[in-house]
């Protein structure tokens, strides 16, 4: 997953087009597997009751509790309203840090809208969640951004 990261374009990387997305086969595997299109995280201001959460409430879909396991710095535009920046880290660095799993088909529809509101301060990433049932996946989260510091 963090070579997929690495990857400028993966976030435009959707299931039916993966043809000439330039992946490899155990790539394209991997996102046909886990269809992260279809799962946002969130651990800051777009959780739902969360001060930002309107820019997501209109997405049908369904909301869980669950973790995900990074690191969270004072880092970003939501930090100077206390949600500080998400960041991955080696597995020695992580925490567990709360978090909430949209699954919805409507995702894809929205992920230019959501990349707008985040800015470039922040950076749509693939980050493995566990929610509260004990389910895991993979869905994109919004995490800092390095280059733009």
């Amino acid at each position: 997953m963090e070579d997929l990261n690495k990857k400028k374009d993966i976030v435009g990387n959707i299931v039916n087009n993966l043809d000439n997305s330039g992946l490899s086969e155990v790539e394209k595997a991997f996102i046909q597997i886990y269809k992260p299109e279809n799962y946002l995280i969130v651990y800051g201001t777009l959780a739902p009751g969360a001060s930002n959460h309107s820019v997501v409430k209109h997405i049908q879909g369904k909301w869980e509790e669950g973790v995900v396991r990074g690191k969270l710095e004072k880092l970003g535009w939501g930090a100077e309203m206390g949600f500080y920046g998400f960041k991955h880290t080696t597995r020695e660095e992580q925490e567990i840090i709360k978090a909430y799993v949209l699954c919805s088909d409507e995702l894809v529809n929205n992920w230019y809208n959501l990349d707008a509101f985040e800015g470039n301060e922040y950076r749509r990433i693939l980050a493995r969640y566990e929610l509260d049932n004990g389910e895991t996946g993979v869905g994109y989260i919004y995490a800092v951004n390095e280059e733009k510091l």
